[in-house]
């Protein structure tokens, strides 16, 4: 127990993406640090960790290190020096692109993941989020997953746009043949009564295949079907074990340079045939 850990996405967006106003693609300013925390619970044995980065266009890559007994570890997993001074980027680790992590060790170990964004060189954080990672091996209660706060803003009102990216890490040989089921919902009134959002909307389905040990992101606007300001949980079905998280940025209309906020959407498996639309 405690020997195998999993986190499906360290995001970046150092890649150009869509200004959803002009079409156009621009270029983030935000920078993400993101860092891995792990404790070694053994006080006797040093731990041989073994972290495995996915990717969604490349082959996984492998870290080693060893966690001395009783003590904890801290991976930098950015190319730049941290405010702590630490500059310590795994030889296995591309952080431009967006990657998820497999963490399999000797001894026992707990390990935590903790991301910031900042513009630039600033050295001051805008977000941060840290969260656990999800405790491994992987088997039948990680083919299905739900998380249920799932929603693409978009204001005709008010400058605030929210939008989200679904991920789906493989750690697998096979690929993994994957059902999304988006299930709409809406507003629990004061008499204590659902009001659906959009009366008459029915769950949606989406597959997608994910090939075997990569990551799957997926833009929510992008999906067909998907409706803006229409919140949802999210089903997620597989024929083989994977883990799943959401990210949502979260922006001011029109300027897509930088995300003023983001936040990641933690997910839960479950069992059994549930949500039949």
């Amino acid at each position: 127990m405690y020997r195998e850990w999993y986190f499906t996405e360290f995001f970046s967006q150092y890649a150009p993406f869509k200004d959803w106003v002009s079409g156009e693609m621009v270029k983030s300013i935000n920078v993400y640090d993101a860092w891995m925390l792990i404790l070694n619970l053994d006080s006797s044995q040093d731990a041989v960790v073994t972290t495995t980065f996915y990717y969604e266009d490349e082959a996984p890559r492998d870290y080693q290190f060893i966690l001395p007994a009783g003590k904890q570890g801290r991976l930098h997993l950015q190319d730049d020096v941290d405010n702590l001074g630490t500059k310590n980027l795994p030889s296995g680790c591309n952080p431009f692109k967006r990657f998820g992590v497999r963490v399999v060790s000797t001894q026992p170990v707990v390990v935590q993941a903790t991301m910031g964004d900042r513009i630039g060189n600033e050295r001051i954080t805008n977000s941060m989020a840290t969260r656990m990672f999800y405790p491994g091996p992987l088997g039948e209660v990680e083919k299905q997953w739900c998380y249920i706060d799932c929603l693409v803003l978009e204001s005709s009102v008010y400058p605030l746009e929210e939008r989200e990216w679904i991920t789906i890490l493989n750690p697998n040989p096979a690929p993994a043949q994957c059902t999304l089921t988006f299930i709409p919902g809406g507003d629990v009134d004061s008499q204590g009564q659902v009001q659906p959002a959009a009366a008459g909307l029915k769950p949606m389905e989406y597959t997608v295949t994910v090939p075997p040990e990569r990551i799957l992101p997926l833009a929510m606007c992008d999906i067909p079907g998907v409706k803006v300001n229409q919140p949802y949980a999210l089903r997620v079905t597989s024929d083989q074990p994977v883990t799943l998280q959401g990210i949502r940025h979260i922006f001011e209309r029109g300027k897509y340079e930088f995300s003023r906020c983001w936040a990641v959407l933690d997910a839960i498996p479950v069992q059994g045939n549930l949500i039949r639309g």
